[in-house]
């Protein structure tokens, strides 16, 4: 009742205070979702960015790591390099170890040229003094013969080995026997029938 009084005596422009109070507590209301729901969106988004920044870290690190190896490892070489007079001690020595090395082998070479030309030209004079005598040239020819007579007996034996089968009639003389005594079987008892 006190509650109902007190309405009542609520004036049009408190009623209207009220009202733009609830209107703008409404508004700030819609503006909180929306600014929850932007927040968690930029959240998303800022954790997708942390993401990459996170990989691109690692790629980083890799590659620096490859760098600072390939500075030391030029470091090294820089060390190796300075020292132009051991390098040029060393390709001296080099140098003359590989002319030497080439002199040897150049030696060699003609020493097996010289060998090979006389292993050939003995080869040619035994070829020679072998086509020359008459105990090989007999040879050959006993050679070639002893071939010829191999094909040829080859030959009559595939000729002899086709003939037997064609003339082979055991089979056949196998057959004709059982056939006359099984006849004479057969007539046999037919004889003792009528007599």
């Amino acid at each position: 009742m006190m509650r109902l009084r007190h309405v009542d005596t609520v004036t049009a422009s408190e009623l209207r205070n009220m009202q733009d109070v609830l209107v703008s507590k409404e508004t700030e209301v819609v503006q909180s979702k929306s600014t929850a729901s932007g927040l968690a969106t930029e959240t998303e988004r800022l954790q997708q960015d942390l993401e990459k920044v996170q990989q691109l870290e690692g790629k980083i690190q890799s590659e620096l790591s490859s760098l600072k190896e390939r500075i030391s490892t030029m470091e090294s070489e820089l060390t190796t390099y300075s020292d132009l007079d051991r390098l040029r001690h060393a390709a001296d020595k080099k140098k003359k170890r590989l002319q030497e090395e080439r002199q040897l082998l150049t030696q060699r070479r003609e020493f097996f040229k010289q060998l090979l030309k006389e292993m050939s030209e003995k080869y040619e004079a035994l070829k020679r003094k072998l086509q020359e005598n008459e105990t090989h040239a007999q040879l050959s020819n006993l050679e070639r013969k002893w071939q010829h007579l191999e094909q040829n007996n080859f030959v009559m034996k595939e000729f002899i080995s086709s003939k037997t089968q064609e003339s082979d009639y055991s089979s056949v003389t196998t057959t004709v026997y059982q056939q006359v005594s099984d006849y004479n079987k057969l007539l046999i008892q037919l004889l003792h029938k009528n007599a």
